[in-house]
């Protein structure tokens, strides 16, 4: 097998700004990949109804590299047909199998997913701890953890946030704005806040794209209560956006989203010096360090929300010393802390 070489295929949005967290996910991974001198040959298969020739695009690549390695970098809807096919023809290359999302278990046990056609990759790396358990507890060999990641260019100073005047809590939600985010149950939340004086201790800002079927019914949900604002989109490529960020006390993350694996926020919030409160939901739990980094609320449940969000504004909660330890654990997920020579010796990309 040829090393340094290797053929990604996902979704990747070439030649354009990702737009998406998979494709921010594979273009960051190319990046690091030839920074690291593995020559990369992507095969973007987003919008591929557009371009069906991509496929043909695929089949050459493999034929004419076969010495390269497979990367396989997208959700297992799209990459398990692909893999029933290469098994059915006994396909030999070097597969590699990077996951993205966190429900690849729960397809399994309902029958989606055959775990004989998923182990037959060299390797298959997901985010999170539990998720590989739970993989490797169906049969599938060689399951590594690998978390999600992005490179870390700022640290905003988080010191500012711990001697400000106004004592008002500020919450942030930071995400695509759809009903399975919890976007709703903030809002109740917030309601039920406000309906027992304390409309003037906190606010709540929501930042992300929100999902057309979505846009009126939220929109309209903002329309009377004040201190919950819709912000528009929150610009993290350079370091104003992550001083703004910081200026907030705790995100909002009460997921119901069945998808939901390593959420890429995680690590903005990390950066910014920002806890969060996060629904006990997928891999959150083995993700998020309770009472360090997170506080956990139950999914769908605007009371319990409404109880820790609450805590805060009491001051129950040491926020200084949560902010203080969630930028630490920033620096764990620095892609370069992540992708790295030892990981893809492992994996047999490189000598």
């Amino acid at each position: 097998m040829k090393k340094n070489e290797a053929i990604i295929i996902g979704w990747i949005n070439k030649g354009k700004t990702a737009d998406c967290g998979e494709t921010m996910k594979n273009q960051l991974m190319i990046q690091r990949l030839e920074k690291l001198g593995v020559k990369c040959r992507p095969i973007d298969f987003k919008n591929w109804r557009k371009h069906p020739w991509v496929f043909l695009e695929l089949a050459w690549n493999m034929l004419i590299h076969k010495d390269n390695t497979v990367i396989m970098s997208s959700s297992a809807i799209n990459i398990y047909p692909m893999l029933k096919f290469l098994k059915l023809i006994r396909w030999k290359q070097n597969l590699v199998h990077w996951v993205i999302g966190g429900n690849l278990d729960s397809c399994i046990e309902k029958g989606v997913y055959k775990p004989e056609v998923l182990d037959y990759p060299n390797w298959t790396l997901v985010e999170s701890e539990l998720l590989q358990k739970r993989l490797q507890a169906y049969g599938i060999h060689n399951v590594l953890q690998v978390p999600n990641f992005k490179p870390i260019f700022y640290y905003p100073d988080i010191r500012p946030r711990f001697e400000k005047v106004d004592k008002k809590i500020r919450f942030v939600f930071l995400s695509r704005i759809i009903p399975e985010k919890g976007c709703g149950i903030i809002i109740n939340s917030a309601r039920l806040l406000n309906d027992n004086g304390y409309s003037d201790k906190f606010i709540v800002d929501f930042y992300g794209k929100i999902a057309e079927t979505y846009k009126t019914e939220f929109l309209n949900s903002l329309s009377n209560i004040g201190n919950v604002s819709y912000k528009g989109f929150l610009d993290l490529r350079t370091p104003k956006g992550y001083d703004l960020l910081a200026s907030y006390d705790m995100m909002l993350f009460p997921t119901y989203w069945v998808g939901e694996g390593f959420a890429g926020i995680f690590m903005d919030a990390f950066i910014s010096g920002l806890p969060l409160i996060a629904s006990d939901w997928g891999h959150n739990r083995y993700i998020l360090k309770e009472h360090e980094v997170a506080l956990f609320v139950s999914a769908q449940d605007k009371i319990s929300l409404y109880n820790a969000m609450l805590d805060c504004i009491n001051g129950k909660i040491n926020l200084v010393d949560m902010a203080i330890s969630s930028q630490h654990e920033a620096r764990k997920y620095d892609i370069d802390n992540v992708i790295t020579n030892k990981l893809l010796r492992e994996i047999n990309i490189i000598e």
